[in-house]
C-alpha cells in the first residue's frame, strides 16, 4: 500500500508540473467576473448591468435601472438595454471607438444622451453622431 501511495504522489507531481509548464495553475481568470475589465470603473461595468436588465425580463421584479460611475441611476427599458449591449459588443466600429464608448457609457452624460434619444434608430444615430460624426444616416422621407 505504501508503494501505491508513493506512485500516486509522483503521478500527481508530474501532472502538476505539466500544468505549470503550460502556464495553467492557480485560479482561472474565467472564474473572476472582473477579469479583463477596466479597473477604473466605480460601478459594475455597463455590459454586465445591461445583461442583468435583459436577463431579468419577465421576472416578477425585473431590473430597470443602470447606475453610472457617478452614482446616478437611470431608468432603462429592455429594448434600450439591448441597443446599448449591441453598441458595446458590435464589431462594426473600430476597437478604439468601442473602447472609448465603453468608458464613456459609464458616465451619466453619455448614458443619458442615449436613453433620451428614444427608440433604437435614434439611439444608434446619437451614437454615430458622437463617435463617428458625418456617418450618421440621414432620415429618409420614403
Amino acid at each position: 500500500m505504501k508503494l501505491k501511495e508513493m506512485l500516486d504522489d509522483v503521478k500527481m507531481h508530474e501532472i502538476d508540473d505539466d500544468f505549470r509548464d503550460l502556464g495553467i495553475g492557480g485560479p482561472d481568470s474565467a472564474d473572476d467576473d472582473g477579469a479583463g475589465l477596466d479597473p477604473d470603473f466605480k460601478q459594475t461595468p455597463m455590459i454586465v448591468q445591461v445583461g442583468k436588465v435583459l436577463d431579468s425580463r419577465g421576472n416578477p421584479n425585473p431590473v430597470t435601472e443602470l447606475t453610472t460611475d457617478d452614482g446616478k441611476k437611470h431608468k432603462v427599458s429592455p429594448q434600450q438595454a439591448s441597443v446599448i449591449k449591441m453598441l458595446l459588443t458590435t464589431d462594426k466600429v473600430k476597437p478604439d471607438v468601442k473602447r472609448q464608448f465603453t468608458k464613456d457609457v459609464q458616465q451619466s452624460d453619455t448614458l443619458a444622451m442615449l436613453l433620451n434619444a428614444g427608440d433604437q434608430n435614434a439611439m444608434i444615430k446619437a451614437f454615430l453622431e458622437k463617435y463617428n460624426p458625418g456617418s450618421a444616416p440621414e432620415k429618409s422621407n420614403y
